[in-house]
């Protein structure tokens, strides 16, 4: 059992070392994306997303076969406990690449999450120009007496005397 659990760890520590690398690339490509997006330069963003989903394809694709490999370990690693069982092969370099993993990605996640953010604002504030450009207003719609929705402005009458 003793060569299977080194096997296991060496194939590990490779797919570790791999997603490390794919992480690297996705924080890079994250950073420029966020600097593109204060340009909106809408070609230069569009290469930077087909970047982006080939890294976390290939991440993906490296999670279900880390996914196999543990399940195969017969470690019997329960969902979440995988780094506390890891630890109990004493192997430094293994805990190193798996910790150093879950911290990229989570840098990654954060990044992302911002770049979002800026997306969202941007699409809102595109919309309401539109809403502008088109003459739409953008107050509240109430209902009036007949029941039907009504878009109320300060030029509306409120009550009858």
């Amino acid at each position: 059992m003793r060569q299977d659990m080194s096997q296991f760890t060496e194939q590990l520590k490779n797919l570790l070392k791999q997603d490390i690398v794919d992480l690297n690339t996705l924080s890079k490509l994250l950073k420029t994306e966020k600097d593109i997006l204060k340009t909106r330069n809408s070609t230069q963003i569009e290469t930077i997303a087909k970047s982006k989903a080939q890294a976390v394809q290939s991440l993906e694709s490296r999670a279900k076969m880390k996914a196999k490999l543990i399940a195969k370990s017969g470690l019997g690693i329960r969902p979440g406990e995988v780094e506390k069982t890891l630890s109990t092969l004493n192997d430094n370099e293994l805990i190193t690449l798996w910790q150093s993993s879950r911290q990229k990605l989570s840098l990654c996640k954060d990044k992302n999450y911002i770049n979002g953010s800026i997306i969202t604002r941007s699409l809102q504030r595109t919309n309401k120009l539109m809403m502008i450009v088109r003459g739409q207003n953008n107050s509240q719609n109430l209902y009036g007496q007949q029941g039907k929705e009504h878009n109320y402005t300060g030029s509306q009458r409120i009550g009858q005397a």
